[in-house]
């Protein structure tokens, strides 16, 4: 009986830590959402502004923006609890969700998409955000 008694607690102890980290990860789950809706139209809109505005650096607002986000992520701290797993890892050969779009992209392109096509489609965008840009900058005359 006293096998119990001294398990008994370490057992409650570890179901309440359970518990804790599921209601801890269900608002930190809500603060991700929240963060990622947020994201989303600020991330089209730093996109298109740079496009828009800096056509030597027309990354520099999403990548800003970005790097808000990869420390607002570090900060949540949505699976810091994963180290409490005991069993090990998943063998996941460091492969990612962009190494899934590249390659669905490519599969894509490849039997879709005309290479001349897309290169003259691509030059013709430049040739037009240079165009909004000339319009846009302080440094030129408006037409």
């Amino acid at each position: 009986m006293s096998d119990e008694n001294n398990n008994h607690p370490t057992q409650a102890n570890q179901r309440a830590e359970v518990v804790r980290d599921t209601l801890v990860l269900q608002l930190k789950l809500i603060v991700d959402g929240l963060r990622d809706l947020a994201l989303m139209p600020v991330c089209l809109g730093a996109s298109l502004w740079g496009l828009v505005r800096h056509q030597r650096n027309p990354g520099r607002y999403l990548y800003r923006v970005l790097s808000y986000g990869k420390m607002s992520e570090r900060w949540i701290g949505l699976f810091d609890e994963a180290n409490k797993d005991k069993y090990p890892p998943l063998n996941q050969n460091d492969k990612k969700f962009d190494d899934l779009l590249n390659k669905t992209q490519q599969a894509f392109e490849s039997k879709y998409i005309d290479p001349e096509k897309k290169a003259q489609l691509v030059a013709k965008l430049d040739l037009a955000l240079n165009e909004v840009n000339g319009k846009l900058s302080p440094n030129k005359p408006k037409q």
